[in-house]
C-alpha cells in the first residue's frame, strides 16, 4: 500500500504539471494572477517549473538575456526557469495567448546545500482557482460528466498497481488500443541506456489519453529516471517539444539492476500524456 501512494501522489504531481515534466518528490504550490506582480524566488541552480494557464511567450529584462545567468524554456503551457546565478529582483513578462501579460517579480538566492528538485508552481487567473479533484474542476478537454485529467491519471495507476476489486469504474474513462508494439527503447534519451520499453495499457477520457509502458532495466548497475529524457522522437531534446505530448512520469525513479534476485524489482511503469492517441504522436522510438 505504501508504494502504491508514492506512484499515486506522483501522478497527482503529474496531473498539476499538464504540459511538463516532474520530479517525483515536488509538490505543487497555487499563484493566482490578480494583475499584480507574482514574487517568484529562483533557488541557483535548480529548475524551476511554472504550469501556466494557457501557451505564452516570454518577455525579459536586458539583466536575464545572458544565458550564463538566467536560462529560461516556455513550452506547452509551461516554463522552465533556471538561475545560473544569483540577481536581485527583476520584472520578467508571459504574455498568454489571449493576449493578456502575467507579471513575475522574479529574483535568485544561493543556498549552501539547494535542494535537488523545488515546489512546482501552477498559476491561474482569478475566479478560476480549481484544484485537481475538487468540484469545478474544468480541466482542458473535459467534457460534463467526464472524467477530469487527475481521475484519469489515478484510474490509471489503480489499474496497474491496486488490486482489481478495488478499481472502481469510472464514468467518461475507457481502455483504447495503444497502437505500438515492440520495445520502444528509444523513447528514453534516444536508447543511450539498457532500457526496454514496452507499450502496455492505454485509456482515455474527453481529449486526454494516457499510456503506460512497461520499463525494465536490463543492466547490472541500478539506473536513475529523469523525466526529462522522455522524448516523442529521437531527435528531441526534452519532454514536451512536442505540442501533443503534454506530460510523462515514472512510477518509481531508481530501478536496481537485473541481477537484485528480486523478481520484478527492476521494473516500473511510465505514464505518458497525450492529447491523442498515442500512437499518432511517439515517432521512431523503436530498435
Amino acid at each position: 500500500m505504501r508504494r502504491m501512494r508514492q506512484g499515486l501522489k506522483l501522478l497527482v504531481l503529474l496531473c498539476l504539471a499538464t504540459g511538463s515534466v516532474l520530479s517525483g518528490a515536488a509538490q505543487a504550490e497555487t499563484l493566482v494572477w490578480r494583475k499584480t506582480p507574482l514574487a517568484v524566488e529562483l533557488v541557483v541552480g535548480v529548475e524551476q517549473l511554472l504550469i501556466l494557464p494557457g501557451n505564452a511567450e516570454v518577455g525579459l529584462p536586458p539583466a536575464l538575456t545572458n544565458p550564463n545567468v538566467f536560462r529560461t524554456l516556455v513550452t506547452g503551457g509551461a516554463a522552465y526557469w533556471t538561475a545560473l546565478e544569483p540577481f536581485d529582483t527583476q520584472r520578467v513578462q508571459l504574455r498568454l495567448e489571449s493576449g493578456e501579460f502575467l507579471l513575475f517579480d522574479v529574483s535568485a538566492r544561493t543556498l549552501k546545500q539547494p535542494p535537488a528538485t523545488v515546489d512546482t508552481l501552477q498559476v491561474v487567473l482569478a475566479g478560476s482557482e480549481t484544484f485537481p479533484g475538487e468540484p469545478g474542476l474544468n480541466t482542458s478537454g473535459q467534457l460534463p460528466g467526464e472524467a477530469n485529467l487527475f481521475e484519469l491519471l489515478r484510474y490509471a495507476a489503480q489499474s496497474i498497481y491496486a488490486p482489481r476489486r478495488l478499481v472502481a469504474p469510472l464514468p467518461g474513462v475507457k481502455n483504447v488500443p495503444v497502437g505500438l508494439a515492440g520495445n520502444l527503447g528509444r523513447l528514453y534519451d534516444a536508447g543511450r541506456h539498457p532500457l526496454v520499453i514496452q507499450p502496455y495499457q492505454a485509456w482515455s477520457a474527453g481529449d486526454f489519453f494516457v499510456t503506460a509502458f512497461v520499463v525494465t532495466n536490463e543492466a547490472s548497475h541500478p539506473v536513475t529516471l529523469d523525466n526529462r529524457r522522455v522524448m516523442h522522437t529521437p531527435q528531441a531534446h526534452r519532454t514536451g517539444v512536442d505540442p501533443h505530448f503534454i506530460a510523462s512520469a515514472f512510477y518509481t525513479r531508481t530501478l536496481p539492476g537485473r541481477n537484485t534476485g528480486t523478481t520484478g524489482d527492476n521494473r516500473t511503469t511510465l505514464f505518458v500524456v497525450t492529447d491523442r492517441p498515442i500512437r499518432t504522436v511517439i515517432r521512431g522510438a523503436g530498435p
